[in-house]
């Protein structure tokens, strides 16, 4: 991302919901970047949920339907 990476932007979302008293958003990053060390900075930072690339159409299904984000009827798209 040209102005900042996907972690300094939930850090500034997750400030934004503090400051604003709101409910926070859930955040879902999707990465072809692995590795435990960038998973817990995700973490810190206020990711709800960290996906690595390549993720297939049933992955990401299963993904959105556990946090909540999405219900799929019949489990599928």
């Amino acid at each position: 991302m040209p102005i900042m990476d996907g972690l300094e932007s939930t850090r500034r979302i997750r400030e934004f919901e503090r400051d604003n008293k709101l409910d926070p958003v859930t955040v879902i990053t999707l990465t072809g970047l692995s590795g435990a060390d960038i998973q817990e900075d995700a973490f810190v930072s206020g990711v709800d949920l960290f996906l690595t690339r390549p993720l297939g159409l049933k992955g990401l299904t299963q993904a959105l339907e556990a946090t909540g984000v999405m219900q799929f009827e019949g489990g599928a798209i």
